[in-house]
Formats: structure tokens, sequence, C-alpha cells
């Protein structure tokens, strides 16, 4: 989408033919050759682009339905839970650099609590970023800079910075090709040393243990969503796993040795950002819970143990892995639908459904994994 298509949909007479275009019925191709008949073949499937665009931000952005977004864009944002939630640590009415701002995401969350200067080097973005603020009407504390943010002065209390991922048209998680460069990000926290820096959760450890700020995995909804890093005043520990909507977190301390043992009553999935932040034993002594294996992320108990970090099953049966047996007492249960999920096995859950061949009416959980070495199978209810 370019510029001048952009331009167009933001006037009046865009906002007429987006009305108009979200009133069609019927396939793609019929609806563009409707508009065709009066706009241009790139402004009218520039307009159903968009449409699609807003359905699916709908996921991320309570207001997706007024907002502009590119594809591209729209998978690099934050959506408003997460973003809201890391502005809680800027100083209230602060001086923020919003680096790389992109649709405006990010900007929605800090311009809540800040005034920030948002800078990103495309222009399209830039446009749908100052219509976007201007839809949660926080326009009026936002100033858009157009220009490439390695020029612009470092002049704030604080700033976020949010660098394209991409090398050569796919996504990379390497520092080596990100945008701005780490030597940017150096000379950023030299002069504003209250920075965030929003990373891909697929990052490499050791990289980002080198930045020497505190890493936090944020996950919302059960999907780790983002690494993000802290300095200056804005770190307060080393390591730390949030989860949202519920805005739980748990930090890396010193913890004794986990004890391994044999799956008993009740088994725990810890959600994913604890797992990537490489915090399961951490929640293992916070709970009170053991491990069943050394190697494998799950946790269990003789009692149930409430926990927002992790998902509880009942465990019902705990047998070695064979499909047939384990099928047949599947059967024996009246179990119906069957749902598989796995770890540190090699097996397909998708496969492994298929292949169960189960016409009951009850549901149950299927969770092969490994124990002492060898695949296991547990039959579980999920704990409400």
């Amino acid at each position: 989408m370019d510029k001048d298509t952009v331009d167009f949909l933001l006037s009046d007479e865009g906002g007429e033919l987006l009305e108009s275009a979200g009133a069609l019925e019927g396939s793609f191709l019929q609806r563009v050759s409707l508009l065709r008949k009066r706009y241009s073949p790139s402004v009218a499937g520039a307009a159903l682009e968009l449409l699609e665009l807003r359905h699916r931000a709908a996921k991320k952005f309570t207001r997706a339905d007024e907002m502009f977004f590119t594809r591209e864009a729209l998978e690099q944002s934050s959506g408003e839970s997460i973003s809201r939630y890391r502005a809680e640590r800027f100083v209230e009415d602060s001086r923020v650099l919003d680096l790389a701002c992109g649709i405006g995401g990010d900007t929605i969350g800090l311009a809540g609590r800040c005034f920030v200067t948002a800078v990103d080097s495309d222009p399209v973005r830039i446009a749908m970023a100052e219509r976007n603020l201007q839809v949660y009407g926080l326009a009026d504390r936002v100033k858009f800079v157009c220009a490439d943010v390695e020029t612009v002065a470092l002049d704030a209390d604080a700033a976020f910075l949010d660098p394209s991922r991409r090398f050569g048209g796919r996504r990379s998680t390497s520092f080596s090709q990100m945008s701005p460069s780490l030597e940017f990000l150096h000379k950023l926290l030299e002069a504003i040393p209250d920075c965030a820096v929003k990373l891909s959760p697929a990052s490499d450890d050791d990289e980002l243990e080198s930045l020497g700020g505190e890493i936090e995995f944020i996950s919302d909804s059960g999907e780790c969503k983002e690494a993000l890093v802290w300095f200056g005043r804005f770190k307060t520990a080393s390591k730390r796993a949030t989860i949202l909507p519920g805005r739980t977190s748990i930090v890396m301390e010193t913890v004794g040795e986990i004890a391994v043992v044999p799956p008993s009553n009740y088994l725990y999935e810890p959600d994913p950002s604890v797992i990537r932040a490489h915090l399961v034993e951490q929640l293992a002594a916070e709970m009170g819970a053991s491990r069943i294996d050394e190697q494998i992320a799950y946790l269990t108990s003789d009692s149930l143990i409430k926990t927002p970090f992790a998902r509880a099953y009942e465990i019902l049966e705990v047998m070695p892995f064979n499909l047939k047996a384990i099928s047949r007492r599947l059967r024996e249960l009246n179990a119906g639908k069957v749902i598989v999920k796995k770890r540190g096995v090699p097996y397909d859950p998708r496969e492994i459904e298929k292949r169960l061949k189960t016409l009951g009416t009850k549901e149950f959980i299927l969770v092969l994994t490994r124990l002492a070495g060898k695949p296991w199978a547990m039959i579980c209810h999920v704990v409400t």
C-alpha cells in the first residue's frame, strides 16, 4: 500500500469507500470487481485488504474497526494489553522516544501515560499511526516524525525501541540482522539509560543476556508474545515471566534442588513464558511441586495446587507409550474427543488424535512425554 493510496483511504471519500466495501458480500473477486467500477484497481484492492486486516486486528485492538494497518505492520505490532502493561514502568507524563513506532501499536500504550515522540522512516506507517492515535483520542500527546531513527536527537527522559527483525523479507532472531543496529542500541543507552527494547521471544539466550538488562518474557492468553529487555531504572530483576491479561509475574531467584518423582495425582503444564524464561524450577519451588523428569517442563503434585502460572490436569492413568493399549483404554473410559499434548517425544499430536478412533462421549487430555528416558502416556482431565 503506497502513500497516495493511504492518503486517499484516510480522506472522506476513502471513508465512504471503506463503508460501502464493508457492506459488500461475496468472494474477494466479486467484491473487488464491483469496487473497480468506481475506483482504481489498487485502491479497491487496498480497501478490501484493510477491511480484512481490521477483522484480524480485533484480537489485538478494541478499536480495530477504525484503525489502519499494513499486513506486516499488524504482525509486528503489540496489542493493547501488552502495550499498556509495558507503559506502566514509564514515569507518568515523562517524555518518551518511541523509535520505529510502526502503525502505533506501542505508541497507544505509551501515550496513555507519557508524552511521546514517535519516529519511523516509513511515511505510510507514520500516516497510519497518526490516524490510529486519533482513534484512541491520544493524538495531542504524540509528535510524529518521519525519519531514520538513527538520525533523530536522543533527547528524552526514556526510550522504547522496536527494531525490525526481518532480513531479506524473512523474520530473523539474530541481533546482527536487526535494524536499527546493535551499535545504535548501545548509543541509545548511553544517551538515554532508561530504555526498553522489544525483541522476539525466539531470540538467542546468550544474545539476550549479553545486553545486560532485565529480560522479561510476556505471554498473552497462553501464547508467549515477546521478549522485552529493560535497562537503567526500569531494570528490577535479572529475568521475569509475565502473564496477561492477569498481569502476574514470576522472577528469577536462587532455589534449592527440585525433586524428580514419578507423576502423581496432578500434572502441571507451565505457561509458555515461564518455560521460555527458564523459570520452571522457580515455579516448582514456589508451588511446592516436583518435576517428572530433569529435562521435561512438566510438574506434578499429590494434591491440587492452584497457580496462574500453569495449567493443571488431574492424572487418571499413567502407562508406557503403546498406541493400541492407549486406544483400548480410552475406549473403555468412553472417550470421545481426545486432545493430545506432547513434550520431549517426537510424536505428531494430530496424527495420534486421528489414529485413536474414539467414539464415546467423554473428553480427555492425553499427555505424551518422556520418563526416565522412555516414552510414556498420561490420561488426564482438565482441572476446572
